[in-house]
C-alpha cells in the first residue's frame, strides 16, 4: 500500500464513498419524502374523481396529481369544489404540506448539525470501502506514536479513541488517521471498522483489562487477524502470549526499560532490541586514530557478535546497512548493533 492510501483514496474508491454517503442522507429523508409521495398519490385521486363541478368531466390524470401537488404548498389553482371530500383534501392537504416538508427540513438540520454522527458515519463508509487496513484501539501518547509511525509506511489506519476532546484526535486526522470516537470493547464498532478485512489491530489504551477484552473480542469477531496488544504487566503479557494465542503481546514498561537503563549508562546508545532474555542495543560510536579497526572491514566485526547497521555519509545523512567489505575509516561515525555487555569493548576498540 502507497502513500496515496493515506493522502486521500484514489477517484474510484472516493466516488463509492461518496454514492454510500449520499444514500445515506436519503435515508435520514425517506419518511418525509415517502409520506409526501403518498399524500400527493391520495389527493391526486381524489382530485380525479370529486374535484371537477357537477355536469363536468373529470379532470386528467396529470392534471389532478399537479393540482394535488401544488397544494402541498398552499397553491389552490382550482375553485374550492363542491364535493365534501374534495373540499376536505383542499382544505387539509395544505397543512398535510407544512407538516410534511418541516419534518423533513428539520431531520436534515438535524442531520446537518450532528457533526459527530456524520464524521462516525463517513468513517464507517471508508472502512467499508478498503481492505488491508489497521485499526489502532487508543489514541493517548502512545498509540498517536504508533499512527504517525504506520502513516509514514504508507498504510490505512483507523483509530478508535473514546475521548472526543483527547488531545490527539485532531492531529491525528491532520496525518490522515480516520478516527471513529467510541468504545472500542463494543464489539459492534469492530464490526463497523470491517476488522475481517483488517490487516492488523494494534491495542493501545492505557487500561490493561480493556486492552484484553478488546483483544479477545477481536480474536473472536475476526480469527485471522493480526492482534498486537500493549500491556503493562510482563507477567500478563506472557500468560496472554502462551494461553490465548495472541501473537505479539507488548509490555512497554519491559520495552523501554533497557533504554533507560543503557542510555543512562552510556549517552552513546540510541536504541534497544530484545530478543528473548537478550538485550541488544544500537550504539553510536566514533573511529578513533587509534582504533584497531583501522584497515579492517565492517564484516569483520561479525566475529565479535557485531553488526554495523549504519554509517553517516560526508552529506551528514545516515546509510543503512552498509556493505560488510567496505574499510572503516578514522573520523566516520557508525552506529553498531551489540549485546548489551559488550557496548564498553565495543567503545574500545573503536576508539583505540
Amino acid at each position: 500500500m502507497t502513500l496515496a492510501a493515506v493522502n486521500g483514496p484514489n477517484p474510484l474508491r472516493r466516488l463509492h464513498a461518496e454514492l454510500l454517503y449520499a444514500r445515506h442522507g436519503v435515508r435520514v429523508l425517506a419518511r418525509p419524502l415517502l409520506l409526501f409521495v403518498v399524500v400527493v398519490l391520495i389527493g391526486g385521486v381524489v382530485e380525479h374523481e370529486f374535484g371537477s363541478s357537477p355536469g363536468s368531466p373529470p379532470q386528467t390524470w396529470t392534471r389532478a396529481f399537479f393540482v394535488s401537488y401544488t397544494l402541498m404548498f398552499s397553491e389552490h389553482l382550482e375553485e374550492t369544489p363542491t364535493h365534501v371530500l374534495a373540499q376536505l383534501m383542499h382544505y387539509g392537504q395544505p397543512l398535510l404540506g407544512v407538516l410534511v416538508v418541516s419534518e423533513g427540513i428539520l431531520r436534515l438540520g438535524v442531520n446537518l448539525l450532528n457533526r459527530e454522527s456524520n464524521a462516525r458515519t463517513w468513517v464507517e463508509i471508508m472502512a467499508a470501502t478498503t481492505k488491508q487496513h489497521v485499526i489502532l484501539c487508543g489514541l493517548g501518547s502512545v498509540g498517536f506514536r504508533v499512527a504517525e509511525e504506520l502513516v509514514s509506511m504508507g498504510v490505512e489506519v483507523f483509530a478508535v479513541e473514546r475521548d472526543p476532546n483527547g488531545q490527539f484526535v485532531e492531529r491525528a486526522r491532520m496525518l490522515g488517521v480516520h478516527v471513529l470516537i467510541g468504545d472500542a470493547r463494543a464489539e459492534d464498532l469492530l464490526v463497523q471498522l470491517h476488522i475481517d478485512k483488517a490487516r492488523a489491530i494494534i491495542v493501545a489504551t492505557d487500561d490493561d483489562l480493556a486492552n484484553l477484552e478488546i483483544a479477545m473480542d477481536a480474536r473472536e469477531i475476526a480469527k485471522d487477524v493480526h492482534v498486537v496488544m500493549r500491556l503493562f504487566d510482563q507477567r500478563l503479557a506472557q500468560k496472554v502470549r502462551s494461553v490465548l494465542g495472541i501473537e505479539a503481546s507488548v509490555s512497554t514498561s519491559r520495552l523501554a526499560a533497557p533504554l533507560f537503563a543503557s542510555a543512562a549508562l552510556d549517552p552513546g546508545v540510541v536504541g534497544t532490541h530484545r530478543i528473548g532474555e537478550t538485550v541488544l542495543v544500537v550504539v553510536q560510536v566514533r573511529v578513533g586514530e587509534g582504533s584497531v579497526l583501522r584497515g579492517q572491514s565492517y564484516g569483520s566485526l561479525s566475529g565479535r557478535g557485531m553488526t554495523v547497521v549504519g554509517v553517516r555519509g560526508e552529506n551528514g545523512q545516515w546509510e543503512l546497512s552498509p556493505k560488510p567489505d567496505r574499510w572503516f575509516t578514522v573520523g566516520e561515525q557508525l552506529q553498531v548493533l551489540v549485546k548489551s555487555d559488550q557496548v564498553d569493548e565495543l567503545h574500545r576498540i573503536a576508539a583505540g
